[in-house]
Order: C-alpha cells, then sequence, then structure tokens
C-alpha cells in the first residue's frame, strides 16, 4: 500500500508512504503430516524490496508504517518511504509501475530436533503510480 492511494495522483517532491498490510506481514506455517512423522515449515518475512518504476528501489526491512489521516501529509514515513522527483506523464498509461517485492525466510523442523533453513522465497504484488509535477505560476509581477 501507499499513501496516497493508488487511485490518487501522488505529487514530485511530497513524500510516499509505502507498508504492507498486517494480515500480510505475518509469519505462515504449513505442516505435511505421513503416519508417525511431521515436518513444519514456518516463513517470516523480513523485507520488502519496493521498485519505484523510476529505476530506484526502496528496501524496508519491516512492513513499513500505514498513513493515517492523522498524519502530515508532507512528512516522510518513519519506517518506509520515497519521494518522486520527476512527473511519470512520459511513462506507460502516464504512471510508473511499482513492485513490491516481500523476501520471506523459510525454516523447517522435523521428528527428533531435526530442522533447517530453506533458501529464500519471494512474491510480489504490483500497482500503478501516477506523479504529477505542481508548478507555480507569480502573476503579481515581482520578482
Amino acid at each position: 500500500r501507499g499513501a496516497p492511494a493508488a487511485d490518487a495522483v501522488q505529487l514530485t517532491r511530497l513524500p510516499t508512504w509505502l507498508w504492507m498490510a498486517r494480515a500480510v506481514w505475518q509469519p505462515r506455517s504449513k505442516t505435511a503430516r505421513v503416519p508417525g512423522e511431521s515436518v513444519t515449515a514456518t516463513a517470516t518475512p523480513v523485507s520488502a524490496s519496493w521498485r519505484m518504476g523510476d529505476g530506484k528501489t526502496v528496501t524496508c526491512h519491516g512492513p513499513g508504517t500505514a498513513y493515517t489521516s492523522r498524519d502530515n501529509p508532507a512528512a516522510p514515513s518513519p519506517t518506509c518511504g520515497y519521494t518522486y522527483t520527476r512527473s511519470s506523464a512520459g511513462q506507460r498509461h502516464a504512471a510508473y509501475h511499482v513492485l513490491a517485492v516481500i523476501t520471506w525466510d523459510i525454516r523447517w523442523a522435523g521428528p527428533g530436533g531435526t530442522g533447517g533453513v530453506l533458501p529464500p522465497l519471494f512474491t510480489a504484488a504490483a500497482a500503478e503510480m501516477r506523479v504529477a509535477e505542481s508548478q507555480a505560476v507569480n502573476t503579481s509581477g515581482g520578482a
């Protein structure tokens, strides 16, 4: 998730808050059983890499902080955020294609205290982020 919402237009030089829903950022376990034996694998989220669509990547070691209406929209996220410096006007669909990839550590435990670590698992989700540039025009004639 991000603030502003995915269907809103983000402005350049205004912080974007990035976060994962708490329901997503939870360890997941599954157990396989055969008569007399069982093995449990647990996947724990450890980081989220946000490919922002403009060539930059932000890596956060946690779910990020959810933006609320009580937060200052000009303040950066305390845990996971990004600030675009260029408009997405020249991009396909006039939006940056943002890809969030969660890295999961995988551990397994079996009978008799056996266990170990498996290679990490990656899950991904994508969204489009429209970013506009706001420009001020001085009409007072002053310098």
